[in-house]
């Protein structure tokens, strides 16, 4: 059987129309049935401004000043995942930090990773705080099962970060 030229193109315009019509298919309920329940759940967090989920599954949050780092993140944690019926690919919390604070935070990684790797995890959230006292800062460690929230803030500059830290010390698996 011989194929005209007439033949594929009507061949080729009707994959491409159905491949154009099941994305099309996907990406509203994409947006039905996942990311507006789910934008919308988190956007009633206490503490969150604005919520958006890229396609491929990370989640990006915009925290107001006053917001509990380590409680919210554990909720949009949780909501994410019943929704989505997976953990999300990264949760990332939104800056406004200025070079200080950036600065600071590279400093207090060190700190982080000696904390975790001896376990004096007291000692190491008393000198994250001095450390930020001697740079006219304010710092906020709170520590989860599986993860170390710190909170900088200089006047109305604010930095989170969330590190996945292995109690007891260890290595990162």
């Amino acid at each position: 059987m011989k194929l005209s030229v007439k033949q594929l193109i009507v061949v080729f315009v009707t994959m491409l129309a159905t491949f154009a019509l099941l994305r099309g298919a996907q990406w509203v309920y994409l947006t039905t049935a996942v990311k507006s329940p789910l934008v919308q759940t988190m956007g009633s967090i206490p503490g969150v401004e604005r919520v958006s989920l890229t396609p491929n599954g990370e989640v990006t949050v915009v925290l107001n000043p006053s917001a509990d780092l380590m409680t919210v993140y554990r909720q949009v944690e949780v909501v994410a995942t019943q929704t989505l019926g997976h953990t999300p690919t990264g949760i990332s919390m939104v800056n406004h930090a200025n070079p200080a604070l950036v600065q600071l935070a590279n400093n207090v990684r060190f700190e982080v990773a000696q904390g975790e790797a001896t376990g004096q995890y007291v000692a190491m959230k008393n000198q994250i705080q001095a450390m930020a006292a001697q740079s006219h800062s304010q710092a906020t460690v709170e520590l989860g099962n599986t993860h170390l929230y710190i909170t900088l803030r200089q006047g109305s500059h604010v930095l989170y970060d969330v590190i996945p830290i292995v109690l007891g010390g260890g290595q990162h698996g």
